[in-house]
């Protein structure tokens, strides 16, 4: 099925850029849930507009709340790039490939991008970093990658590999994840974003969101660091996710998603969990939207729907319906 594209993210005039999340199927099933997939995103496509598909990149995690649980125990994953392959197959789209960085060597880092972009033909990239600041990794950090990707590969040069020096200039769009409620004192969530966007990134995605108080306050220190620096802002894509169960919930406390107590007790306590969800991030979306209009630069903003399963894509794709509505009506 071919879907109308737009590879840059520009904002549109009638609803907001949208990305939705693919998980890779667990290694050994991959057949059986691209299967599934196929006829879940065949139908998206039909009732939505979807600007690109976004597949992470799965790691073996620890608990970040003590709250949170896994819905189930970690298996390793199909990798994104080799996944997003298989879908292309099927639909004419854009993806963006989530990749783990800090955990490859530079020269394979070097090598997997090339292949990306020349063998599989992929241009959106999402570089991702450890789990915590406080480990020694023997990879690339995000930015030491974005510069990789900005500085060298698309501008037709190598930069770990010495058999040549050049290459045809590549022409990713390159990606990185903000976390609106890593807040600290010695380096911070809106100093980090800044460092990653002078070192190359075009855009972010941010960790699920389920209350406005935080990513408006990030928008409102990043949007100072730009002042400061001179500098345009970057497309954001704010996560969303429907939430049909307590499980859901606890999933995503054990991610880190910052739930408050009476957003929970308001969606749980609800005679239908999905609806009320969506009314939150309805909620909080508008007031982002809000914000974001009041500051000295607008950013470009879209929206990311991040699902726990297949058996919430169908309240994924109201979700996104739904918050698209707020760009309609405004």
């Amino acid at each position: 099925m071919i879907q109308e594209t737009n590879p840059d993210f520009h904002v549109n005039h009638d609803r907001f850029p949208t990305l939705f999340e693919i998980v890779p199927p667990v290694v050994g099933n991959k057949e059986k849930r691209l299967h599934k997939h196929i006829h879940y995103i065949d139908q998206m496509f039909r009732e939505i507009k979807v600007d690109a598909l976004n597949l992470p990149e799965i790691q073996d995690e620890s608990k970040k709340c003590e709250k949170g649980k896994r819905i189930s125990p970690y298996k390793k994953r199909v990798n994104p790039r080799d996944y997003a392959a298989a879908l292309a197959r099927r639909f004419d789209t854009e993806f963006i490939i989530n990749q783990v960085c800090v955990k490859r060597s530079p020269q394979k880092l070097e090598e997997m991008m090339l292949e990306t972009h020349d063998d599989f033909n992929f241009k959106n990239v999402v570089l991702v970093g450890g789990e915590s600041s406080d480990t020694t990794y023997d990879g690339l950090s995000v930015t030491e990658s974005n510069k990789l990707l900005n500085h060298y590969l698309n501008r037709g040069r190598l930069r770990h590999h010495k058999v040549v020096d050049e290459i045809d200039p590549t022409d990713f769009n390159i990606g990185n994840i903000c976390i609106p409620t890593r807040r600290r004192n010695d380096f911070d969530e809106p100093e980090r974003m800044m460092k990653k966007f002078l070192s190359g990134a075009d855009f972010f995605t941010s960790q699920i969101i389920m209350e406005s108080e935080t990513p408006v306050s990030l928008l409102k220190d990043f949007c100072d660091l730009l002042e400061q620096e001179n500098k345009e802002p970057p497309m954001i894509f704010w996560s969303f996710s429907p939430i049909s169960s307590k499980k859901d919930i606890n999933f995503l406390r054990w991610l880190g998603v910052y739930i408050p107590e009476l957003t929970e007790k308001l969606i749980l306590g609800s005679k239908d969990s999905v609806a009320a969800s969506v009314v939150v991030a309805q909620s909080v979306w508008e007031k982002l939207n809000d914000f974001n209009e009041q500051l000295p630069v607008s950013f470009p903003m879209g929206i990311n729907i991040s699902i726990m399963g297949l058996r919430n894509f169908e309240n994924g794709v109201q979700l996104a319906k739904d918050l698209n509505m707020i760009a309609v009506s405004d």
